[in-house]
């Protein structure tokens, strides 16, 4: 009879379908244009609304009050940020899983470092949800002046959220890179590690966000594809 298969990698091969499933829907609802144009380089109005600091800004990206564009980039607006609520408990659900997993071989080492960064984690998604609170206020103000309270605290509390979750996904890339023989997780720690400082050069030059988290998407899919497909299914899978 061959080997069973390891639940926990059964377990995280079904979270990561999930949460990619998640994640294409919520593409699939993102608007895709600004009524007049975004900010700071951006091409994702997504993005520039994430790190907008005027009202003239959000005004560009969804529009006027009374406008039937405003009318209906609000709404899209509005119904993506809701549905994000429930993904940010998905996705730290996964990086919580792809961290402690990888740090299992080397418990008394890699363990007590993400047990810190379990915090960092949390911090950045208490931040991320604070970020859809700002945005639904930016999308219910009615002019100018009752953004300004939220605009206030906007572009930092994004930045707060993109740091820390990159910062958790650095450490994890560095077990990776000190402990991983195989090259799916050699190329993840690359990513990921090369996310992280550029994401730290977009403290002063916000749209290289747009180059950042792709290469973070892409180091937590081969993550996701190791501990999942391969170790769920392969022939040499063991629990550790």
């Amino acid at each position: 009879m061959g080997e069973k298969s390891n639940f926990p990698e059964i377990w995280g091969l079904g979270l990561g379908i999930f949460l990619g499933l998640y994640a294409l829907f919520l593409y699939q609802i993102t608007p895709r244009e600004a009524v007049l144009d975004t900010h700071s380089g951006f091409e994702s109005p997504l993005l520039a609304l994430e790190m907008s600091e005027t009202p003239k800004q959000v005004q560009d990206i969804i529009g006027l009050p009374d406008t039937i564009e405003y009318f209906h980039l609000t709404n899209e607006y509005r119904t993506l940020h809701y549905f994000d609520f429930g993904f940010i408990l998905c996705y730290m659900a996964f990086l919580t899983y792809t961290g402690h997993y990888a740090g299992r071989k080397v418990r008394t080492i890699f363990l007590k470092i993400f047990m810190g960064m379990i915090l960092v984690l949390v911090v950045g998604g208490f931040a991320d949800l604070i970020e859809n609170i700002l945005i639904l206020n930016l999308l219910d103000a009615k002019g100018p002046e009752e953004m300004t309270a939220s605009l206030e605290y906007l572009k930092s509390t994004s930045q707060l959220k993109w740091f820390c979750l990159f910062a958790y996904a650095v450490v994890v890339s560095v077990y990776f890179w000190l402990y991983e023989s195989g090259w799916i997780l050699k190329t993840s720690a690359f990513f990921l590690a090369s996310g992280f400082f550029i994401q730290l050069f977009s403290i002063f030059r916000t749209n290289l966000l747009e180059i950042s988290f792709p290469m973070f998407l892409i180091g937590l899919s081969l993550a996701w594809l190791h501990y999942g497909f391969s170790l769920a299914f392969g022939s040499s899978s063991k629990k550790t």
